[in-house]
């Protein structure tokens, strides 16, 4: 095994110099920017529904705060050089506020505050649900009796700060806690267990975290800032969003949309070419410039698999097989068996580099990583899965399916945190993508029962969406530590703490605002995030009511999936230049791609002209532009969420809507 060069010189010298460490209260910096941006979040995503700063790869609201802090930095290095930030020191706050972010986002902990007390306020005479479904809720977990505590939480015009609101929260937070930082330090072990693989033997590019190491190099004093180039690409993304917003208050002024339009209308209306579907186009020029740091075969996969997508479902109706479920034939059990199998392919491509970890592991000698011995990082890890399934199996799920979801979902985690290392698009949504969805297709409802499936529904903010995923971001920020010469264990211990100060963050901005609140959700019947509530306890009626068999065809199609991942993953090691990966098709088989695609083949095409014409001194000499064009959008469209936020007036929102 290969040692990272930073390790090996920490380890040589015994003590790790002062460029390898941060200061103690670059951690307190960190936790305490994690709170506002958990607020701005949670007013953005579930209150006004806009904005969406965690449905991308790279959060602009992260982006937002580390550009105010390079610029306060400035002012520190010129009036008082002892109080400015290195750059290893700005990567740590970076990595705590991306940690706590995900866990405010709008597919984590967004859903699971509302689930808490849903059904106790929804349930009536006419969905039964205080017959049905509430004597299946595990008691610690949520609240099934209606009160006026619960009333005051979905109604708004109150008050969180008041003992009667905070007392009947703190089991139910307490318990939730308990599985979200197992699962937060299950990810996160693994990708320290796997970082030097990835980074050093495969030598992965991690795309999405390389404008944060540039922006940060020098502490903010370095040559992108004096690239020409790159204040075009600022000036064009920051033009368009600042004429954008300004006409949200100026209706007389001209407008340029980048933002979603629906290709399907210009096709033909009849079959069986209406089979295609919603078939968004846009061109943000944040995902423009995000893209331009993809690798040119996984850029080209990404869009080519988007339209096979689409090329199967019209297939279908071209020879008369129709089915109303908008994901034939069977697009998702596709997606999920390509997910699995990447994780699965990665361990085994990785295999001699594993076994020696294990080896190294059990015993109990070897240096580890950076200061994180290999024995602490995999008995932690199978004390955070044991820890996992042991909550599931509490809540009601079987042991055999409580393991078997543990597993399926890391192995998920780890197949997603693998293609933002390797591939970095900038945005995957891997919609209706999950184990629970999988394993009801694969074994029925009645194999699983009442109270499993329950607990499926309790967990259906790890299963819906997939967009603010928190195992990339770790596996990133461990990347962005080891390149600009940080100690692993030094990352690891401020990703650990945030994690921490991000649960706890997300819980209060979810429950400060519900209480709050002083105007109705954009979308939500009640309080923030309460539609999707609403989703999973009708699934789980419908379940119920309903009952799925086990579906052999799903199974198949999962196989498939799997199967032909990995057949594109041998191509792509046995023939160099070989243009389809299976990333791209575990992407392009989901809702993973449809708002991005476009974006994504421009910079495809602009990149792989460069490469062609102006080899790699040209590729590298444009990329300054594009990361302009990620800074000015994320600047100007950053400041317009976060005046919304504070001045509460509508605003103009650069992505998805």
């Amino acid at each position: 095994m290969s040692a990272a060069p930073e390790a090996g010189r920490s380890e040589a010298r015994g003590t790790p110099s002062a460029s390898e460490r941060y200061r103690p209260w670059t951690l307190l910096l960190g936790a305490l920017l994690i709170p506002p941006n958990s607020l701005w979040i949670a007013r953005a995503e579930a209150l006004d529904y806009s904005g969406f700063p965690t449905c991308m790869s790279l959060f602009y609201n992260v982006i937002f705060s580390l550009m105010a802090l390079l610029a306060i930095n400035a002012a520190l290095r010129h009036w008082l050089p002892r109080f400015a930030l290195r750059r290893q020191e700005m990567l740590v706050v970076y990595a705590m506020v991306a940690t706590g972010s995900s866990l405010a986002g709008h597919d984590s902990l967004q859903m699971v505050v509302p689930s808490i007390p849903h059904v106790a306020y929804f349930a009536n005479a006419g969905n039964n649900w205080s017959s049905q479904i509430a004597p299946l809720l595990p008691s610690w977990l949520t609240m099934t009796e209606l009160n006026d505590n619960i009333k005051a939480y979905e109604q708004g015009y109150s008050s969180l700060y008041q003992w009667d609101h905070i007392q009947p929260w703190l089991a139910p937070m307490g318990y939730w806690s308990i599985f979200l930082l197992s699962t937060l330090g299950a990810t996160l072990l693994i990708g320290l267990l796997l970082r030097r693989q990835w980074t050093d033997n495969e030598r992965l590019t991690y795309p999405v975290v390389q404008i944060p190491l540039m922006i940060t190099e020098g502490g903010g004093s370095n040559p992108i800032f004096r690239s020409k180039l790159m204040w075009g690409g600022f000036a064009l993304s920051a033009g368009i969003d600042l004429l954008n917003g300004l006409q949200q208050f100026f209706p007389s002024l001209p407008s340029i949309n980048v933002k979603v339009q629906d290709l399907s209308p210009m096709l033909a209306p009849y079959p069986p070419w209406n089979a295609v579907g919603w078939t968004p186009m846009s061109f943000y020029p944040f995902a423009i410039g995000l893209s331009f740091f993809m690798p040119t075969s996984l850029a080209f996969s990404c869009w080519f698999f988007y339209f096979a997508r689409k090329a199967q479902q019209i297939y279908c109706a071209s020879i008369g097989v129709m089915d109303p479920d908008p994901w034939y034939p069977y697009l998702r059990e596709q997606s999920f068996g390509g997910w699995i199998a990447l994780a699965i392919t990665s361990l085994w491509f990785g295999r001699g580099y594993v076994a020696g970890v294990l080896k190294e592991a059990v015993s109990f000698r070897g240096k580890g990583d950076g200061g994180v011995s290999y024995s602490f990082a995999f008995f932690a890890l199978l004390g955070c899965m044991a820890g996992m399934a042991i909550f599931l199996m509490q809540a009601g799920l079987s042991p055999a399916l409580s393991v078997t979801y543990v597993l399926l979902y890391l192995a998920f985690c780890t197949a997603a945190a693998r293609v933002r290392a390797e591939a970095g698009p900038p945005a995957h949504e891997i919609g209706w993508v999950g184990a629970s969805g999988m394993l009801v297709a694969a074994l029925g409802t009645t194999a699983i029962g009442p109270k499993g499936l329950a607990v499926f529904s309790l967990l259906y903010f790890q299963n819906r969406m997939h967009r603010g995923l928190l195992m990339p971001q770790q596996v990133e920020c461990l990347k962005a530590g080891a390149q600009s010469g940080l100690r692993t264990r030094a990352m690891f211990i401020a990703l650990a703490i945030a994690g921490v100060v991000g649960v706890i963050s997300a819980f209060w901005a979810m429950l400060h605002l519900s209480y709050g609140r002083v105007y109705a959700t954009a979308v939500h019947p009640a309080a923030p995030g309460s539609a999707f509530a609403g989703d999973a306890y009708g699934r789980l009626q419908q379940w119920i009511t309903t009952p799925v068999l086990p579906n052999q065809v799903s199974v198949f199609a999962m196989a498939i999936g799997a199967l032909f991942a990995v057949a594109l993953g041998r191509m792509s090691v046995a023939f160099h230049g070989f243009p389809f990966h299976p990333a791209g098709y575990a992407l392009g088989m989901s809702f993973g791609l449809d708002y991005i695609w476009m974006p994504i083949m421009i910079s495809w095409a602009v990149k792989s002209l460069l490469l062609r014409w102006r080899g790699l001194a040209g590729y590298r000499a444009a990329i300054p532009f594009f990361v302009g064009l990620v800074l000015g959008e994320f600047a100007v469209g950053g400041m317009w969420s976060f005046l919304r936020g504070i001045l509460g007036v509508k605003t103009y929102t650069f992505y998805i809507w």
